[in-house]
């Protein structure tokens, strides 16, 4: 079993609340659903009784399974690893999770480093990206560590690159729409029925009809700087899906993550240069 330990930060509070105040919505699901042993300065007591600010208190719960695909070796780019996080820069033509049709992606390769250095338990990929997109990925070594970032738009910093087409005349602003999923083709588009999608984006250079943009996201919806940029006349270069694709390569790259360890307060800051 896993343990994870903490201090009440509350005079006369329920264990209970003190619980849903610290950990996530999914790790108290998982605490209650797995029956999870709970102690309180090393006393095990029900979940109505009361605690108090200074209070030790020490959950020991059980793993959730790892999927079972293969893995293999693939040399990993890594910018920052400490014992709950890892920061890889996943390379083009990757996918972040496998699939029946393609099952080769950063997940295994990361799981088969992990393994091999005897430091694996159940790793969460908290910011996914497409296949074709290059980029940071924030990678939680254990099920509690990803609990504590979750939901990740909340406190993970993702700005990234791309390469539009056309010259804006709004040199900066906010895109905010929703988005829907077409259940035959898999894309996704603008629509009042969807999930709400929110992307600030400045632009940083311009050349030759083409505008370097820097996007920062406030939501995480698939493909969603993708379909934002399409939707405000300006598609990435190289996006077959949204845009007209001139060039064969998606111009868009994840260069910036940061986040607070909460586990140390630490502020982790990483990023990577643009070769375009």
């Amino acid at each position: 079993m896993n343990e994870y330990k903490f201090i009440c930060q509350n005079d006369d509070i329920t264990l209970r609340d003190e619980l849903k105040n610290q950990v996530s919505r999914k790790f108290y699901k998982n605490i209650k659903s797995t029956n999870a042993k709970i102690l309180v300065n090393d006393l095990e007591i029900p979940l109505y009784k009361t605690i108090n600010k200074g209070d030790i208190i020490t959950v020991f719960y059980d793993k959730v399974k790892n999927i079972n695909w293969p893995l293999y070796y693939h040399e990993l780019d890594i910018i920052y690893e400490d014992d709950y996080y890892l920061v890889v820069n996943k390379r083009k033509d990757l996918l972040t999770i496998p699939t029946k049709a393609c099952p080769f992606s950063l997940y295994q390769e990361v799981m088969y480093y992990l393994k091999n250095k005897n430091d694996n338990d159940n790793v969460s990929i908290l910011n996914r990206l497409d296949k074709d997109t290059q980029g940071l990925v924030l990678i939680a070594k254990n099920r509690l560590a990803a609990y504590k970032l979750e939901p990740t738009h909340m406190h993970i910093i993702r700005k990234y690159y791309a390469l539009c087409e056309g010259i804006f005349e709004k040199k900066e602003g906010k895109i905010e729409t929703y988005i829907e999923k077409d259940e035959k083709t898999n894309k996704r588009y603008v629509s009042k029925n969807g999930k709400k999608a929110i992307t600030n984006y400045k632009v940083i250079d311009e050349k030759n009809n083409k505008s370097k943009v820097e996007f920062i996201l406030e939501t995480g919806r698939t493909h969603q700087i993708r379909v934002h940029s399409a939707y405000i006349n300006h598609p990435i270069v190289g996006d077959v899906l949204y845009g007209n694709a001139t060039e064969s390569d998606l111009h868009l790259l994840s260069y910036y993550i940061e986040f607070l360890n909460p586990f140390n307060n630490r502020k982790i800051k990483c990023q990577i240069d643009c070769g375009w």
